[in-house]
């Protein structure tokens, strides 16, 4: 199968059905970075999917094709790509063998969902990786328990009066604990700065309609962006359009009787695990786990789990990358030698906050950081430092007494794991891509420091 993808995609995606299909999704999905193979080379995949537009939908093939990924691949999820006009009882059948994702005639919710897919997948890897380490430690070390609570759903359903909405509320009704209707974008807000919702229903009647912001908003809020917003669409091709006003997931609106209650449950329970597995992630602490002065991990940490990564990265075939941060401050004229404590620590909580979930930030000298980033090209993590450095550089430091006020200059460089080096190898690889950024700088910058 001839495969338009990069040198290094982001995921390999196994697909089966008809030629026809592959053929329109392989250019799609490369242009997202992903590779779609053919089902013979299913072992090791990401993704297993099954398309069956077109087709006469059978329970058994269904199930006999997602077993047979799943034995090739255990560790992949299975999507099964549907007609928008398949009706309730093969919906239901076939929810049991895979995630359902009905597209018309643009991929963008099915690629959409994949990405939501491997983000959940990093996480939740991740966190397995990090408990193994922690345990593997012979330190005292604390974090929190990785369970999601089992209590009712709290659903907010916002739009004007209408069928769709009058459906919607009589779908999750049954499923819920409360059910909250608001028919604007203002009581929408209210209700959720007053209440506590698991996943939020919109219905925006228009392009302009304030609901559309009010999702993104939500996305951006550091209390808030934990909440899955559903909508539904009439047409399956805007589903990129929502995607990019802050939609989690779709659902068709003659689809919302009859699968409503089902996408509600499931999405409220993948964020609600999400949200756990990133509190254990940013709270794992303990002696020789995290540094005191800057909370980033430590390199005793360093030693344990990289190894960890380095292996299950040759195991799966996925890319580790590693950013490697240097500091720099702008003054030195008084106060106490920089960078001190206070800003090491200001350093790291702005890359935790700058970096995602899984990434894995370390203090490996006084002034040195590095990224461990899983799953994740050189490509990316290049980008990923940039945003880093853009987030410190403009950013105003404070020294111990608060009577200095300065700022610092980062220098970065980010590199690709090669296959089979372990992670001192690859450590002195990010100090060495790190020196050699340095040199290459035109002497006007480096005059600067």
């Amino acid at each position: 199968m001839q495969e338009l993808t990069n040198a290094t995609p982001k995921a390999r995606i196994v697909y089966v059905g008809g030629e026809k299909g592959r053929v329109a999704l392989t250019k799609n999905f490369a242009e997202a970075g992903y590779a779609l193979i053919a089902q013979e080379n299913a072992s090791g995949a990401d993704i297993g999917l099954i398309d069956l537009r077109g087709k006469i939908v059978s329970g058994k093939k269904a199930q006999a094709i997602a077993n047979l990924l799943r034995r090739k691949s255990p560790e992949s999820s299975v999507v099964i790509v549907i007609d928008p006009y398949l009706d309730a009882p093969a919906r239901k059948v076939l929810r049991r063998y895979g995630e359902l994702v009905a597209i018309g005639e643009k991929p963008d919710a099915l690629i959409a969902r994949c990405r939501h897919i491997l983000r959940l997948r990093n996480i939740a890897e991740e966190s397995g990786e990090r408990l193994k380490s922690l345990a593997t430690l012979s330190r005292l070390a604390e974090f929190p328990p990785i369970a999601a609570p089992q209590t009712p759903l709290r659903v907010l359903v916002a739009g004007e009066a209408g069928p769709v909405a009058l459906s919607a509320v009589n779908a999750v009704r049954p499923v819920t604990e409360q059910c909250i209707c608001v028919f604007s974008a203002g009581q929408a807000m209210r209700a959720i700065d007053a209440m506590r919702f698991d996943c939020a229903v919109f219905l925006p009647t228009r392009e302009n309609d304030p609901l559309n912001s009010l999702a993104k908003a939500l996305k951006r809020h550091p209390k808030h962006n934990s909440l899955p917003v559903v909508f539904p669409l009439h047409d399956p091709d805007d589903a990129d359009v929502y995607a990019k006003r802050g939609a989690s997931d779709f659902i068709l609106t003659n689809h919302v009787g009859a699968d409503l209650p089902v996408k509600l449950q499931v999405v409220s329970r993948r964020a609600r695990l999400l949200k756990t597995m990133r509190r254990f992630l940013n709270a794992c602490e303990g002696d020789g786990v995290r540094d005191s002065a800057s909370g980033a991990f430590t390199a005793t940490f360093l030693a344990e789990h990289g190894a960890r990564l380095c292996s299950r990265a040759d195991q799966s075939g996925r890319p580790l990358s590693l950013i490697i941060l240097k500091i720099h401050t702008a003054s030195r004229e008084r106060g106490e030698p920089e960078p001190g404590r206070r800003a090491l620590h200001q350093a790291a909580r702005l890359i935790n906050r700058v970096t995602r979930a899984e990434d894995t930030t370390v203090r490996i000298a006084a002034d040195t950081f590095l990224v461990l980033a899983p799953a994740t090209t050189e490509e990316n993590a290049h980008l990923a430092s940039l945003r880093i450095q853009g987030v410190m550089e403009n950013t105003v430091f404070r020294s111990a007494d608060d009577q200095l006020l300065y700022s610092v200059r980062i220098e970065t460089a980010a590199i690709a794991r090669p296959e089979g080096f372990c992670i001192e190898e690859c450590v002195a690889l990010a100090i060495k891509a790190l020196q050699e950024s340095a040199s290459l700088k035109p002497l006007s910058q480096q005059s600067l420091q």
